[in-house]
């Protein structure tokens, strides 16, 4: 009902929702892990307070390049404090290697991990408010999600991870900023680069959903005035719940994945310049819909699927319906 008529992949089905454990480990976890989990969760309201200080300071700082270091050490100490309390640890940061993309080699030197300056787009995969926090700690940009229609909207930290824990989509603006404008203003104001997640739903990491042309009106080109980078994000799917946030209320997802003992997240990054130039040349529409087809080819096991992000909430509810049916729930097995 929600998969991809053309490979068969749901995009929103939990990477949990097969995983199997008795009765008596659960009974066990349940006891050791529900106050751990508890006191992890007061940890990461804590990182959250810090990264809302953090913002509320900054703004009484109108220079940029003044502010722009205070506000990146700030947001680093709340970010690792906040991935910690959660259990996410980096299980490595690697430059794509363009051989599996099948894009053209660098003609210079390769460039390195999260080389991206300041006003440089750089697209990621959705899967959660993990992602937020981990691009945050590695770039501390400024974050770009899309409204109902595809249009962009600018978030700082807070408001990003609002956005990637509601499945709501926000309105469109009255007035939307273009990405051009938006990576103009971070250029100017020493906001960062700008991180955009063009999908408009969470995934379960399997894929990449559709991206929608109203998100790119107004650009004339991806790897102008500053370029243009991808980053993909892939976490492990060993326990018996992991971070891809597609159904559930944020509480219950936080709750969930503190009790877990950990999670990894893998990061594969394609520099600014070999992004720029496989892009290079091409017409706008194309431009992004290859930044599309080689964001998949960074994500082991992941295909591009027609599936639009209004979607997402469809499969919410249909979720919340199944759960209260059983209709999730695994049979009972017959006592021969």
């Amino acid at each position: 009902q929600f998969a991809d008529g053309g490979t068969g992949v749901n995009p929103f089905v939990p990477a949990w929702s097969n995983h199997k454990t008795s009765l008596p480990v659960r009974a066990l976890k349940l006891l050791v892990f529900t106050p751990l989990a508890l006191l992890r969760l007061l940890g990461f309201f804590v990182a959250v307070l810090w990264l809302a200080i953090a913002e509320g300071i900054c703004i009484f700082i109108p220079v940029g390049v003044l502010r722009y270091p205070v506000y990146q050490f700030l947001v680093s100490v709340g970010c690792r404090l906040a991935l910690f309390t959660l259990g996410v640890l980096a299980a490595g940061d690697v430059v794509a290697d363009h051989r599996r993309l099948k894009i053209a080699p660098p003609k210079t030197s390769a460039g390195k991990v999260f080389d991206a300056s300041r006003g440089t787009l750089v697209f990621a995969n959705q899967q959660g408010l993990t992602d937020v926090l981990f691009l945050a700690l590695r770039l501390c940009p400024t974050f770009v999600f899309v409204a109902v229609d595809g249009s962009p909207i600018e978030y700082g930290i807070l408001g990003a991870l609002w956005c990637s824990s509601t499945f709501e989509l926000p309105s469109a603006p009255s007035k939307p900023a273009t990405l051009a404008e938006i990576t103009l203003r971070a250029r100017s104001g020493w906001r960062g680069p700008v991180v955009v997640f063009p999908e408009g739903a969470n995934t379960n990491g399997c894929c990449v959903l559709t991206w929608k042309a109203k998100t790119f009106e107004g650009v004339a080109s991806l790897e102008k005035p500053v370029g243009v980078a991808l980053a993909s994000l892939q976490y492990s799917k060993n326990f018996a719940y992991t971070a891809h946030h597609t159904v559930g209320s944020a509480s219950r997802h936080l709750f969930w994945l503190c009790f877990q003992p950990f999670h990894t997240v893998r990061t594969q990054w394609l520099p600014t310049a070999e992004a720029s130039a496989c892009v290079r040349g091409k017409v706008l529409p194309e431009q992004w819909a290859f930044l599309r087809t080689v964001l998949v080819r960074m994500l082991q096991g992941a295909v591009e699927v027609e599936v639009p992000s209004e979607r997402h909430m469809e499969f919410v509810q249909y979720w919340g319906t199944s759960q209260l049916k059983g209709y999730t729930k695994q049979p009972a097995k017959k006592k021969a």
